[in-house]
């Protein structure tokens, strides 16, 4: 019998990109669209007849206009030839004298633009290039941000305009950049735009996973998908089910999911490069996977607990990052681990008191069953290690105090290694989603120590920093980071890049790492 809660999956659309040298003929866009800066609109990166008609038009629209990053404004102007064009102009905020700054800021410009003509409806959008130094890497950062804009999480609203269907929607994002002109440079503008759409769909894939309600994304439907996606895109893929995770000994995530009615289950996505060897360097992303959190026993409050859907969103990124790295092939073995459960409270559900014997042989004592997810993230972290793992980088929302911390702009970056630990944070400044480097060290080992186990999940705050400890036991000498990314993978509030909901966070930063692999498989500095 069909579940009425379990709804079908959403269908999402993808946007077109494409590449021009010139601005298109009247009547082949329906947008213009221009960075404004702080200190004026910015051509630099056009083709020269670009800059040239465009030039006569902008004062005209520009006195009002401050910059500010995410404002927009939508004018008719007259144009050099005689004619019009429907110009969008679009802040892009104080320009940044740190290269990673400003193709963040870009990314979001070209976000904002493409959401703009979403929600006016034009059809073909063409964004004239800023100047940069970089001309392929800015083109990247504007074609991850056009798709990263063109997302939307409406997917079950109905349509109340019976009209809705026939009118026209944004199909087209096309980048008017001088150096789409032939030549060596051409090619790598394009190779750039590639990577780029590549890497924010599969953000986006992962951030549909993220927005889907908790009774459509089980843990059997998340593996479902995630075979699904590896099938797709020549990705190995194997499922440890409910009772091979007990028999296994994975005392974490066997009591974390042992409350549902739904079982828990591991999933394993592997990406094999040809010509690769079991001599190989091996890099594991270990994702948390918790389905839908309630707090279980220790039972969360009911406000915003909506939100908990998303407490698998280090897991989506995790599996969004290989979907991405199957398309761009870097010459590097990863893998993902995605321990996935649902937090629940029953009869069956583990209680405060109990004691769990995780997958590494040691014991955890359960102070409070909210705080689930370093459980099952060391049984993850245990297996990558089975399987070889030379390297490893788990991401999870874990904490609230990481909140507290750092808001809402970094993820907590915790480390066992600091050469591993500067390699993923220069990753991360280069994907435009920044870390902030926390403690982690046996001088807060008195909050997970316990009275009759190996270790306690929850010793009080601060709690982003003793969950780390716990981890860091169970990844013993193997170079490894943690992200807390319980601040960056939710926005409470639309922006003018995004609507509110998942973000997509830690895909582009897991691509990030993973290219920077040399053809030997070891980690190359960034």
């Amino acid at each position: 019998m069909t579940n009425p809660t379990q709804l079908s999956p959403p269908a999402i659309g993808a946007l077109k990109l494409s590449l021009a040298s010139e601005l298109p003929p009247h009547g082949a866009a329906d947008l213009l669209a221009v960075c404004v800066y702080a200190d004026g609109a910015d051509l630099g990166g056009a083709p020269a007849a670009a800059r040239d008609a465009l030039a006569s038009s902008l004062p005209d629209v520009t006195p009002d206009f401050t910059g500010e990053e995410g404002e927009t404004l939508d004018a008719l102007v007259a144009d050099a030839g005689g004619g019009a064009r429907r110009l969008l102009l679009v802040g892009a905020g104080e320009r940044d004298e740190d290269p990673d700054a400003s193709f963040a800021n870009l990314r979001r410009a070209a976000a904002a633009a493409v959401r703009h003509a979403r929600g006016t409806r034009a059809a073909r959008l063409a964004f004239v290039m800023p100047g940069s130094d970089d001309a392929p890497r800015a083109a990247r950062a504007a074609a991850e941000g056009a798709c990263h804009g063109f997302y939307e999480n409406d997917f079950y609203q109905g349509r109340e305009d019976e009209d809705d269907d026939e009118r026209p929607r944004l199909a087209e994002f096309r980048l008017i950049c001088a150096a789409a002109a032939a030549g060596d440079e051409s090619e790598r503008v394009r190779a750039e735009v590639e990577r780029g759409r590549v890497v924010a769909e599969s953000a986006n894939w992962a951030r549909t996973l993220a927005d889907l309600p908790g009774a459509s994304l089980p843990p059997r439907e998340f593996a479902r998908r995630a075979a699904e996606m590896a099938s797709e895109f020549g990705l190995k893929i194997e499922t440890l089910p409910a009772e091979e995770i007990r028999a296994r000994g994975m005392g974490g995530l066997w009591g974390v999911g042992q409350g549902s009615d739904e079982p828990p289950a591991l999933i394993v996505v592997r990406y094999e490069p040809e010509g690769a060897n079991d001599s190989d360097e091996l890099l594991a992303f270990v994702g948390k996977g918790i389905t839908f959190d309630t707090g279980g026993i220790s039972i969360k409050p009911a406000a915003h607990m909506e939100e908990m859907k998303s407490d698998m969103a280090g897991g989506a990124a995790a599996l969004g990052a290989l979907r991405a790295l199957a398309q761009l092939k870097p010459p590097c073995h990863v893998v993902a681990i995605v321990p996935a459960a649902e937090n629940m409270p029953s009869g069956k559900a583990i209680k405060p008191g109990d004691v769990v014997r995780t997958l590494a042989g040691y014991t955890i004592e359960v102070v409070d069953t909210d705080a689930e997810g370093r459980l099952v993230l060391v049984d993850g972290l245990a297996y990558a290690r089975e399987l070889g793992a030379t390297r490893i980088v788990d991401l999870a929302t874990l904490t609230g105090s990481v909140i507290v911390a750092l808001g809402d702009h970094r993820a907590g970056l915790f480390g066992n290694d600091d050469e591993w630990a500067a390699r993923v944070t220069r990753a991360a400044r280069r994907a435009g989603e920044p870390v902030w480097r926390m403690p982690v060290s046996d001088d807060y080992r008195k909050q997970i120590e316990s009275d009759i186990a190996d270790f306690k999940n929850y010793g009080g705050r601060p709690d982003a920093t003793a969950a780390a400890l716990l981890l860091s036991k169970f990844a013993g000498p193997v170079p490894w980071v943690h992200l807390d990314i319980a601040a960056t993978a939710w926005l409470e509030e639309p922006t003018a890049y995004s609507p509110a909901g998942a973000t997509g966070t830690g895909v582009r930063t897991l691509v990030e790492l993973a290219l920077a692999a040399d053809a030997g498989g070891a980690a190359a500095d960034i």
